[in-house]
């Protein structure tokens, strides 16, 4: 019982209040060494009495969450996903079906959170207050097309628009399945720049992602026909997938070189429910 106590000696009220001032309610050891000015091996112990008294959250190895008073006894708090997961890794950029979920492209809800980065965790997933953080490995010619949002005064890195789309449809295991892309295509159909995703679908160096998009944008009935010529001067010889996760038998479509293993039918099936 006495481990939910949550009570704060000086020393341990001096870090958070100065933590806090600097802005850091998600803070590493080293931001706290730097306050404390000790021995590790005291700062260690203190971080880990507050883990236990509900002062912090430990989130990963060194890395540590400012639970206000509110969170109470229980320590019932979080901060929102995506500063969490600002802190996990760098370089990074919040994408795939989380940013479509920012972007308000589907109404489908996950409790994952896809960081894209050109690092390697040693874990390739955490899960912190039941929420999955689940980290995609880019190539360096893959990372870019991002832009900075604010969530709760915090600035955090998440994929453009244009990119998320462009990324979901190269690495569609992370995209929520190819007919929440589709359904993010046209309800973002007013606001997106179909040339730059286009451009940004080339720059990924998967042909296939840039058959999807052209084979969709028609089937969508979406007039770019500036982006549709982008994508079809890249278009190989090779036949493709429209569909990686799904079984690969279809109809072949020679004006896209894809092999459309899921039926228009099926593809469109949630206008029809709309």
């Amino acid at each position: 019982m006495s481990s939910n106590i949550r009570t704060l000696g000086d020393k341990g009220s001096n870090l958070l209040t100065e933590l806090s001032r600097q802005g850091k309610r998600l803070f590493s050891f080293e931001d706290a060494a730097k306050v404390y000015g000790s021995g590790d091996g005291r700062l260690r112990k203190m971080l880990f009495t507050l883990v236990k008294r509900r002062w912090l959250q430990r989130i990963e190895k060194g890395k540590y969450l400012i639970l206000p008073f509110e969170a109470g006894r229980e320590g019932e708090w979080t901060e929102h996903e995506f500063v969490i997961a600002s802190h996990l890794i760098e370089p990074y950029y919040i994408g795939f079906r989380s940013a479509i979920n920012y972007y308000g492209y589907t109404e489908q809800v996950s409790r994952t959170i896809f960081i894209a980065s050109t690092k390697r965790k040693l874990k390739p997933s955490l899960e912190i207050s039941g929420v999955t953080y689940r980290f995609v490995y880019l190539k360096e010619q893959k990372f870019f097309g991002m832009t900075e949002v604010l969530i709760d005064s915090n600035r955090v890195n998440i994929s453009d628009r244009e990119k998320t789309i462009a990324d979901c449809l190269d690495l569609l295991e992370y995209s929520g399945g190819l007919v929440e892309v589709a359904k993010a295509i046209s309800f973002g159909r007013n606001e997106l720049d179909f040339i730059k995703m286009a451009d940004y679908a080339r720059r990924n160096g998967n042909r296939a992602a840039g058959k999807r998009l052209g084979y969709l944008l028609e089937v969508l009935d979406i007039k770019a026909d500036t982006a549709v010529s982008i994508l079809r001067e890249n278009l190989g010889n090779s036949y493709a997938l429209l569909d990686a996760l799904a079984d690969p038998q279809g109809q072949h479509i020679q004006r896209w070189r894809i092999i459309a293993n899921i039926p228009e039918k099926e593809l469109m099936q949630w206008k029809a429910v709309g």
